[in-house]
């Protein structure tokens, strides 16, 4: 078996700390309370956008603890999630027998970039959101991965950041370019907390990630003869991108109305043309 290279072995060990931590979490940011008690926890975008899934098999690719993917199973029809992390996919399988839909979810470990040598199928819709693509060095390379699990007719929905907020830094209450937009080397950052603002202080404090420009989204898909069906682009964002937003009732972060007006989320969602 290859040796991983070493952002991804960095980033595993941060993302099954922070795994732990976000299931584990007392003050439940996550909503899993409310989840297992009917309610669907996506992010409000995501459950607008994505539209009715009745009877359609979903992919969700680099799904974390599962959250959201079993929030779709319950009017999907089936449901496979894959991520790196052994940490959060126990705790997928864990969460899917609390709330009885284990008949319904699989769950594969696997880097995203090798899906591909461990599931061989395609669904009706494959989804991804919120914070998947920062951790990926090479955008067209995921997007093939990506087309390959669609269904001829089938779709892709994506939501994620919006890059060009990614490039700022809030510094004495102002927003400040601190990463050039155009930028291919990895970031390399360290934080103390993970973002779902739990006081435990993580040990595997460093991970390594790249901000991706939007022409790379668009040409990644068209270059695989993906239809665009719509791009959206959102003045809410599920984290506390920056340390002034203020989150509300519904978990969303925002600046309110009297704060800076520039896009902090954006969405998409492809078509694979039918065969």
């Amino acid at each position: 078996m290859s040796q991983e290279p070493d952002y991804i072995r960095i980033n595993k060990a941060n993302w099954n700390e922070a795994a732990k931590i976000h299931f584990e979490d007392p003050a439940d940011w996550y909503k899993i309370g409310p989840f297992l008690a009917g309610q669907d926890v996506r992010f409000h975008v995501d459950i607008e956008e994505m539209g009715d899934l009745s009877g359609l098999s979903l992919l969700h690719a680099q799904c974390h603890f599962g959250l959201d993917t079993l929030s779709a199973a319950r009017s999907a029809d089936r449901v496979v999630g894959l991520d790196f992390s052994p940490v959060a996919l126990a705790h997928a399988q864990e969460l899917a027998e609390k709330c009885g839909l284990a008949h319904k979810a699989r769950w594969i470990e696997t880097d995203i970039y090798k899906a591909h040598e461990v599931l061989d199928e395609t669904f009706d819709l494959v989804y991804a959101s919120w914070g998947v693509t920062g951790w990926l060095p090479d955008l067209a390379a995921w997007a093939k991965v990506i087309a390959g699990f669609i269904k001829p007719g089938g779709r892709f929905y994506y939501a994620e950041g919006h890059p060009c907020s990614f490039i700022l830094e809030e510094v004495d209450g102002r927003l400040t370019p601190m990463t050039p937009y155009w930028h291919r080397e990895p970031i390399i950052e360290t934080a103390d907390h993970s973002y779902n603002e739990s006081t435990v202080k993580l040990e595997n404090r460093v991970v390594h990630c790249w901000n991706h420009p939007l022409s790379d989204f668009m040409t990644a898909f068209l270059d695989l003869g993906l239809e665009l069906v719509f791009f959206h682009e959102h003045r809410v964002i599920p984290w506390r991108m920056f340390p002034s937003m203020q989150r509300d009732e519904r978990g969303v972060y925002s600046f309110g109305p009297d704060g800076p007006n520039l896009p902090l989320g954006m969405s998409m969602m492809w078509r694979k043309p039918a065969a």
